[in-house]
């Protein structure tokens, strides 16, 4: 995966986990002196550099590991059906997949605790009327309170996580807990400030909750004895109190061939020593960095109750990075903790979620799933609003920044405001446009304008900022019929625009933002290439979305490796195997490059490539039995 495509047969490592030499096998072995172990792989593997996914949400996606039933998501379409939810094949109509949770409102003693359910998603998920109970034709979106009353509880506090991340759906009890009891309660000023929103009607409150912010206070009503809560609330305790139960979401991860993963959102002090604690353990798999939330970073340490942020200047939230440098310190071994050294911010929600921020020739379509969102909505009021946000970190010059955007209009805020930026401090840091999903051609060129130091910003022109993407691929497999129904199949087919990228020269990645899709780097490459989409809930029906933006087998595994390496300032080190770097490296049991369709190969296949064996700093991380 360097730059010139190389292909070798040997690479040898030291004792210290850093590669020496790759090459031919004569090469590499000259002049090795005695007492050289050699790992020679089985005819057809090939060995790769370890998978990254350069962002996903670690807690979150360990705490649902832990939920069991309560994960109401979809089936995964055939090809990836192996890591769906437990009795998905139930989860095809909504309101059955409410239901389905009733049973722990009948079971469970305590009135008080939440029920909790995860990754609901309306928008792939099919909603029969009349169904709990409920007489008329009200939809689930405008009314979700009445049907978590009737599906679930009314009795009990009910709060479920939309699978986009940025929806969630409450009871009327959940509000009542919230609200202390209150007639009158209103949003409160924490969700408001920081982009929540409280929907409502002429009758209060719908139950529809928008963004983390949104359903923070729900977060942390719960119980803290819930999983969910923890992550919140005591996230160090959630690591320790469920080791053994995370393991094996743990080694889900290490045998999908990931190495290091990048956390796209850490917003308090005590979560980043939760996942620098877990990063740490002896038996961990994989490295991690981290990103932070700005008001984190702005408002300095929010500990937990009894937590102390330990190694958390006073002042607040720093930048760090790895203990040891190898580049810099030839008897540092690379450690599994790589440091937090970026800002997350949100410029808008979610697509499938219905809050994207879009604009012409992009719109919500009124007989689609978003009938009244027409062009979405953005998290800030105004591009000046996010870079008033951004600007006293941006200021110190020290951080990486990291700007969620899925809409086309969104992702043009994103270049508004980073041009802002940079011309009152010019930063030296790469910056990353998280998703950039609903591809527009001019923004992309904006994008690579910028990244040349062309583009022009209130008549002057713009330091060169050097802006990468990283497409949510995942959109395409699973919600290219929903974004059908949704946008229109024209504007659905613009959806993660590797053919925009690849004409103006914008480097991009694949991630999976797990939860929101699993984190299986080999599923990510075959949906780039293939860009195969199927019909909700029979799959039944099954097309390609937007073929000119396939990308070759090569750039999608470059996306997996190198270019998520780069983006987070991790190339000095990883990505690639050259020598100097670290040997952290993914055995395959088969060639992705030979299932390319230009060569003949079937890139339908392409996930079914099994995983030999991970290594981290030249050692193996798995069992020879796993």
């Amino acid at each position: 995966m360097d730059d010139l495509g190389t292909i070798a047969e040997a690479v040898s490592v030291d004792s210290r986990g850093h590669i020496v030499k790759v090459g031919t096998e004569k090469e590499v072995m000259k002049d090795l002196g005695p007492g050289v172990g050699l790992v020679r792989l089985a005819p057809g593997q090939v060995l790769m550099p370890g998978f990254i996914d350069p962002h996903l949400h670690l807690l979150p996606t360990l705490a649902q590991s832990l939920l069991g039933s309560h994960n109401l998501a979809p089936c995964l379409p055939p090809p990836y059906k192996e890591a769906s939810a437990p009795g998905c094949e139930s989860h095809a109509d909504l309101l059955s997949a409410l239901k389905s949770m009733r049973i722990a409102a009948e079971t469970q003693v305590n009135s008080k605790e939440f029920i909790l359910g995860m990754n609901l998603d309306p928008s792939r998920q099919q909603f029969v009327a009349g169904n709990c109970g409920v007489s008329g034709n009200v939809s689930f979106m405008a009314q979700p309170k009445l049907y978590l009353d009737n599906c679930v509880s009314k009795d009990r506090p009910v709060l479920i996580l939309d699978q986009s991340g940025h929806l969630a759906y409450v009871n009327q009890k959940a509000f009542d807990v919230v609200c202390k009891g209150a007639k009158n309660c209103t949003t409160p000023a924490s969700v408001t400030d920081n982009g929540g929103r409280w929907r409502s009607d002429a009758n209060g409150f719908t139950g529809l909750i928008e963004e983390s912010a949104g359903y923070a206070p729900f977060m942390a009503a719960m119980e803290k004895s819930l999983p969910l809560g923890l992550v919140q609330t005591n996230p160090i305790q959630l690591v320790e109190a469920y080791e053994k139960d995370i393991q094996k979401t743990v080694q889900e991860l290490r045998k999908a061939g990931l190495t290091t993963l990048a956390d796209g959102g850490l917003s308090s002090a005590s979560q980043i020593q939760a996942v620098k604690f877990l990063a740490e353990r002896r038996d961990f798999p994989m490295r991690i960095t981290g990103l932070v939330t700005y008001d984190a970073a702005t408002q300095g340490v929010v500990a937990a109750p009894g937590v102390s942020p330990v190694g958390m200047p006073a002042q607040g939230i720093q930048p760090t990075g790895p203990a040891c440098d190898p580049s810099q310190d030839p008897q540092c071994q690379l450690p599994r903790w790589l440091g937090v050294g970026g800002i997350k911010l949100w410029v808008d929600g979610s697509t499938q979620g219905c809050t994207a921020w879009l604009e012409s020739p992009y719109q919500y379509l009124s007989s689609g799933h978003c009938p009244d969102k027409k062009e979405g909505e953005a998290d800030f009021q105004s591009v000046q609003a996010i870079v008033d946000s951004l600007s006293p970190l941006w200021k110190q010059g020290s951080w990486r920044f990291q700007l969620h955007a899925n809409g086309n209009l969104a992702n043009q805020w994103a270049v508004d405001a980073f041009s802002k930026l940079q011309l009152q401090n010019v930063n030296p840091h790469r910056a990353l446009l998280i998703h950039n999903t609903l591809g527009q051609e001019q923004v992309t060129q904006n994008i690579s304008d910028l990244r040349k130091g062309t583009y022009v910003s209130g008549g002057k022109k713009v330091p060169a900022l050097d802006v990468r993407v990283t497409h949510l691929i995942g959109h395409v497999a699973y919600w290219g019929d929903a974004f059908n129904q949704m946008l229109g199949k024209e504007s659905a087919r613009n959806i993660d625009p590797v053919l925009f990228d690849r004409r103006h020269g914008v480097p991009f990645s694949f991630h999976s933002d797990s939860m929101v899709t699993p984190a299986r780097p080999l599923w990510f490459v075959e949906q780039a290439v293939t860009r195969r989409t199927w019909a909700y809930p029979d799959f039944k029906t099954t097309t390609v979305l937007g073929p000119e933006h396939a990308a070759t087998v090569e750039e999608a595994l470059r996306a997996i490796t190198v270019e998520p390496a780069r983006q987070h300032e991790l190339d000095a080190w990883l990505g690639s195997i050259e020598p100097g770097k670290v040997a952290d490296f993914v055995v395959l049991g088969a060639n992705p490059l030979d299932y390319d369709p230009a060569k003949g190969g079937d890139p339908t296949k392409i996930s079914q490539i099994p995983v030999i064996q991970t290594y981290l700093n030249g050692q193996p991380t798995g069992n020879a039995n796993d």
